[in-house]
C-alpha cells in the first residue's frame, strides 16, 4: 500500500525522523528503513521482498516519551 495511503493514525515520525508504522501496514513506495512491531515480521513480511535493517531492536521517541520497541526494516 501506498504511504500517502495509509491512514494518519496508523502512520507517524518519530523524533529522529523514522517512520512509524502500526497495526501490520507496510508502506511498497516508502525506502528508507522504518520500524513495525513483530506482528508484520510473524506474518511473513521478510518473505515479501523486506530485509530486516539492522539486527538491533529499536526504541522509538515521540515528543521525548520512549514507546515500545519495534524493528527497523525497507526493500530489499
Amino acid at each position: 500500500m501506498p504511504l500517502d495511503h495509509i491512514p494518519d493514525t496508523y502512520k507517524k515520525f518519530d523524533d529522529n525522523g523514522v517512520l512509524l508504522v502500526d497495526h501490520s501496514y507496510i508502506p511498497s513506495d516508502y525506502t528508507l528503513p522504518f520500524a513495525v512491531s513483530t506482528n508484520p515480521i510473524l506474518n511473513g513480511v521478510l518473505e515479501c521482498g523486506f530485509k530486516v535493517a539492522t539486527t538491533k531492536e529499536y526504541t522509538p521517541c515521540v515528543e521525548g516519551k520512549r514507546k515500545f520497541k519495534r524493528m527497523l526494516i525497507c526493500r530489499e
